[in-house]
């Protein structure tokens, strides 16, 4: 009671519930945290993985850097399927990529010699023509190479810098991004799921 002879809720308003103790106050906020933390784990696993959230690969078109008919992806339409497809992405001038091609194009003949119903395609980016063309020929790639000077089809297949793989499913999905260069074995490992 007050000194005026009234309550201390008398006080209070009433609808402000009495606050609670500390301990219950934290107990909630962390909750509450975890719940957050919880729930945005959640759809970040949904969006980056499998081809239900998986980013829709775009088309494209590009010029093929032997002549030639155009390098080009369409993805299948709705509920349909495609053959998968792998995308490299390399530049002459790129010191990693150097490294890189090679290795990937030798894999590659491996596998195609296999017959694995998988697509292969690689795109020069930020390059002069006929300097990428010469890198890719020095390195044994085998595949169509296409000439994306302005480096349109990386950003949009969600790779950033070089070099940089990207895996399509057979549903038109972004299966797998690779950022920098990519090992034989993680090639064969990413192949392997898209084939299966």
């Amino acid at each position: 009671m007050s000194s005026s002879g009234t309550t201390d809720t008398a006080a209070r308003p009433a609808w402000r519930p009495a606050p609670a103790p500390r301990s219950a106050r934290r107990r909630r906020i962390v909750w509450s945290a975890v719940g957050v933390v919880a729930v945005v784990i959640v759809v970040g696993l949904a969006l980056g993985t499998g081809s239900s959230g998986a980013r829709r690969a775009e088309a494209f078109s590009l010029a093929n850097a032997a002549g030639g008919p155009a390098v080009a992806y369409r993805p299948p339409p709705a509920g349909g399927t495609a053959t998968p497809t792998v995308v490299v992405f390399f530049a002459s001038w790129c010191p990693p990529c150097q490294a890189e091609l090679p290795a990937v194009a030798g894999a590659v003949v491996k596998m195609q010699a296999a017959h694995l119903p998988v697509r292969f395609l690689g795109i020069d980016g930020n390059d002069q023509a006929a300097a990428g063309l010469a890198f890719a020929r020095h390195s044994g790639v085998t595949f169509p190479v296409g000439e994306d000077h302005a480096e349109v089809v990386a950003p949009e297949l969600g790779a950033t810098g070089l070099p940089s793989t990207v895996f399509i499913d057979r549903t038109g999905h972004v299966a797998q991004v690779v950022q920098g260069p990519i090992t034989v074995a993680a090639l064969r490992a990413g192949v392997a799921r898209l084939a299966g």
